[in-house]
């Protein structure tokens, strides 16, 4: 198999001058993966696994011949029959499934077929994730608004400040949207980007930054000892609860006197491929809504509980913002945001919103917020039990459209907060979506766990997102079928696909080098910074220059027509490689969680 050039890069030092992590990258910047897979042999996780992982191995194509596994001595270690042909509609290929789980002593080793060396080392042991989490938490960093990335944190991703917004101008009070040219501002500083654009938008926050709050709740002694290297405000804090302040902080900027949140924080058109500190457009404080409330009054307050024994100060500050939160929805549930014509930024504003799930997610977060600041007697939080019994959860995923799920979640695993009857409800949702999920992936070609709607914009934070279902019906049930489903969705960000990819920049032998994300198209330097996961494939067309008109569109990258093959390494493709924080932290939480449990 040919390999694109591999050498070791330090990504990061930390304060005492000692390399933190070490990974492989692709050695040319000139390289573009397009549709079409540019090598034909073994798919496979291309960082590794875990000693009692599930590891399996997809190669193309048939072929009589087996599969052998040596060490690197060339003792046979495990020797496996060619299995049955199968095809994977997603990609139309006929594939072959081997399981090398058998492989347990840590060590590297590698593939042969027909007595002929295919493929490239396989990593068994222990931390063969940790460099991955890391980066993929230190990216947040790389996103932060309104603050200088050092060289001693960035490296050679250096940039000066941009957007500080101390004064942002609350829309419709300035005459450029409309208003009577009063001007109204408000400070709004610190925050992550959302994307690859630099607006900052509380709904795609909400979920964010739940993600990553669950990450420290469900493995606290792995996070606690976790470093990626990042400025410390609070050293009282664990480093994930640091970098999950910076934008608490910018959430809390957000809400009005009168307790509603407003929708984002962003110029009202997105512009070129500038760094921060050169896009120098107006920014605004858009339109309070009822989702955009409800999804800060939830986040507010999970973050109030993890929060509480490191800061009781800063817990109860948002546990209050959270309450009146929670109290403008109440009078304002019909409030739906509507984007502005004039606004042409992210609108994170699905069409059937009807706001149940923000509701549902909010109310369960409450009541065991009040719970956990001891006020589980009073009259607020009675209220909050009764608004979650009368609004059952429902069999949808999760994504920021829809946070029912996370709602199930928070009453699933925390059983002992709820009365029975909610968390047997909860248990049945989380159980439910599992159950489909694993089913599906034991009839996979590819062994996935995904859905035909998996295959959507962001399909990576889909599979990412799947695999943490699966995590949580690991934790609930303790079977180990679960814990397997979501190291194959994480195998297939890791390089087990028809791509033959590390969606992740900076990992892997091929990974992405052209994302479309303004600081990496802007900062001259060849190497992305590493850590982002993008987008992935699907047949959504939206960036392709399908009339032949708009030539800063991308090439017909989904011309075979097949959602998994629907995927370009290359700047113009907003649709397949862009970056999202809200991708990001789904694939913190699996490959910290496969990392915490396996090192257990």
């Amino acid at each position: 198999m040919f390999i694109l050039g591999v050498f070791r890069y330090i990504l990061d030092m930390d304060t005492n001058k000692s390399a933190f992590s070490r990974f492989f990258v692709t050695a040319s910047a000139a390289i573009s993966l397009t549709a079409v897979r540019a090598v034909a042999g073994p798919l496979v996780n291309q960082l590794g696994f875990a000693p009692d992982a599930e590891k399996i191995v997809v190669y193309p194509g048939s072929d009589a011949n087996g599969l052998e596994v040596r060490d690197l001595n060339g003792k046979k270690v495990l020797k496996l029959d060619a299995p049955m042909v199968y095809e994977w509609d997603y990609s139309g290929e006929e594939v072959q499934t081997f399981d090398i789980s058998a492989v347990k002593a840590p060590g590297t080793y590698r593939l042969f077929r027909g007595g002929e060396y295919v493929g490239s080392p396989i990593v068994v042991g222990k931390d063969v994730y940790g460099a991955l989490v890391r980066a993929s938490l230190k990216w947040f960093y790389f996103q932060r608004a309104g603050m200088a990335l050092e060289p001693q944190y960035a490296g050679k991703w250096v940039r000066a400040a941009g957007h500080r917004d101390d004064k942002v101008i609350v829309y419709g009070s300035d005459k450029a949207t409309g208003g009577k040219g009063a001007g109204k501002t408000i400070r709004s500083d610190r925050g992550w980007y959302d994307a690859g654009d630099y607006g900052k938008y509380i709904v795609n926050s909400g979920i964010t930054v739940f993600t990553l709050l669950e990450i420290y709740e469900h493995f606290p002694q792995y996070m606690d000892t976790l470093r990626w290297n990042i400025p410390r405000e609070f050293p009282k804090y664990p480093e994930l609860l640091e970098e999950i302040r910076y934008n608490l902080d910018w959430m809390l900027t957000m809400q009005a006197g009168d307790g509603g949140v407003y929708h984002k924080v962003s110029t009202l058109k997105f512009c070129g491929s500038v760094l921060p500190e050169d896009d120098t457009a107006p920014r605004y404080a858009i339109i309070k809504n009822v989702t955009a409330t409800l999804d800060f009054a939830g986040v507010m307050a999970q973050a109030s509980v993890v929060y509480r024994k490191f800061d009781k100060a800063y817990a109860d500050r948002m546990l209050k913002a959270a309450e009146s939160a929670y109290a403008w929805a109440k009078k304002h549930p019909q409030q739906f945001y509507k984007q502005p014509a004039d606004a042409n930024t992210g609108s994170y504003a699905p069409g059937n919103e009807d706001g149940k799930d923000e509701f549902r997610w909010a109310a369960a977060e409450l009541y065991r917020a009040k719970v956990s600041a001891g006020a589980k007697g009073d009259k607020a939080s009675a209220a909050y039990l009764k608004d979650l019994k009368e609004n059952p959860f429902t069999a949808n995923g999760a994504w920021w459209g829809d946070v029912n799920m996370l709602a199930a979640f928070r009453v699933a695993l925390d059983s002992a907060v709820f009365e029975k009857e909610q968390v047997d409800g909860a248990k049945k949702v989380v159980m439910n979506e599992a159950d489909n999920l694993r089913a599906v992936g034991d009839t996979s070609a590819y062994r996935l766990p995904a859905f035909p709607w998996s295959w959507n914009w962001g399909s990576n934070s889909a599979m990412a997102n799947n695999g943490i279902v699966l995590v949580h019906a690991y934790l609930l049930t303790g079977d180990r079928s679960y814990l397997d489903g979501a190291q194959q969705c994480l195998d297939y960000l890791l390089g087990k696909n028809p791509m033959d990819i590390t969606y992740v920049t900076g990992f892997g032998y091929r990974s992405p080098r052209n994302p479309h994300h303004r600081p990496s198209e802007s900062d001259m330097v060849d190497d992305p910074v590493p850590g982002m996961l993008v987008g992935g494939p699907h047949l959504g067309k939206q960036d392709i220059n399908l009339d032949g008109n708009e030539s800063w569109k991308c090439p017909n990258y989904a011309a075979a027509d097949k959602p998994a093959l629907a995927y370009i390494d290359n700047r113009c493709s907003y649709a397949t490689n862009e970056v999202a924080i809200n991708w990001n932290a789904p694939l913190a939480y699996l490959s910290a969680a496969l990392e915490a449990i396996y090192s257990k």
